[in-house]
């Protein structure tokens, strides 16, 4: 896969970092779906010494773990596993890599268990922490970790690169709303054939199909997030649309409210929360005058 452009300056400072003191912890952090996973990659395999082109979430070595959320936390258990492997002595490698993806989605116990890693850590051990929403890690997490920020681009420079990889731009430009124009969540979404979200939101208010099929076709998408793209093309079409703008933003206030319990509740009924946000859209989606499309502009 080529390079992102925008990627460079991350990139750079890894190569520094590998010349220099390696900091024993480090936050790589978005926007989300810029590349923070691509740089987290990266920086693993350095410190082991493996081809940054694997992908280190399938390399099996010893001295790495890998950790993403599950059912959209990363929990305490992780954590201390995690924890426990970092004071053991490496196996092959000079040092021992421990990665947490998406590391705001660690619940208070599993934050605070960190800390106190992070405030004595073992001898050649080091943690890479991945964000697109820093602000909502433990202050005291982030004033431990050396960060590398990353820098987002523009759209086009985005659809651009998409269309040089060979994903199709037709989809990508409904991803790109959707989001929030991420490339690598666009790509993402592409890789794994997933249809536009606008395809179940139009279904919905047109009453093309029932709102509990629908919600079962998406049962099994993280609440959290999918309420987050939704609110980006509820956000999209309340700029283009100011007579329906007053209904739109009422109900992105609701999807905020569910969003907010599906990131602390790990027990909500997913299916039941989906089939009844769908039905509230779908009287939204009729005083739309438009009813425009959610697509990026693609030249």
């Amino acid at each position: 896969m080529n390079q992102p452009p925008w990627l460079e300056d991350a990139f750079a400072q890894t190569e520094a970092l590998r010349g220099g003191r390696m900091p024993h912890a480090l936050l790589v952090q978005g926007p989300a779906g810029w590349g923070e996973e691509l740089v987290a990659n990266a920086l693993a395999a350095k410190m082991l010494g493996l081809d940054p082109g694997d992908d280190m979430r399938e390399v099996a070595h010893p001295d790495l773990r890998w950790r993403e959320p599950e059912d959209g936390f990363l929990k305490i258990d992780a954590v201390r596993q995690v924890i426990e492997f970092l004071m053991q002595t490496p196996q092959l490698a000079p040092r021992k890599v421990a990665v947490f993806r998406d590391a705001e989605r660690m619940n208070a116990n599993a934050a605070n268990a960190l800390l106190k890693t992070l405030e004595e850590p073992p001898a050649e051990s080091f943690l890479v922490l991945t964000s697109g929403a820093p602000e909502r890690l433990l202050p005291t997490v982030r004033s431990r970790c050396q960060r590398i920020a990353l820098r987002g681009v523009d759209t086009a420079s985005a659809l651009a690169w998409l269309a040089e990889i060979g994903v199709d731009i037709e989809a990508a430009r409904y991803f790109v709303v959707e989001y929030g124009g991420a490339p690598f969540a666009v790509l993402a979404a592409a890789q794994r054939e997933q249809p536009p979200l606008w395809q179940t939101l139009a279904a919905a208010g047109r009453a093309a199909t029932t709102a509990t099929e629908l919600a079962e076709k998406r049962r099994d998408e993280d609440l959290a997030d999918l309420c987050a793209r939704w609110q980006r093309i509820v956000h999209w079409l309340a700029r283009r649309t100011p007579s329906a703008s007053a209904a739109l933003l009422e109900f992105s206030a609701e999807l905020l409210e569910v969003r907010r319990a599906a990131l602390f509740n790990t027990g909500l009924n997913r299916p039941m929360q989906i089939e009844r946000l769908l039905l509230l859209w779908a009287d939204v989606f009729m005083r739309l005058p438009d009813r425009e499309e959610p697509r990026a502009a693609w030249s």
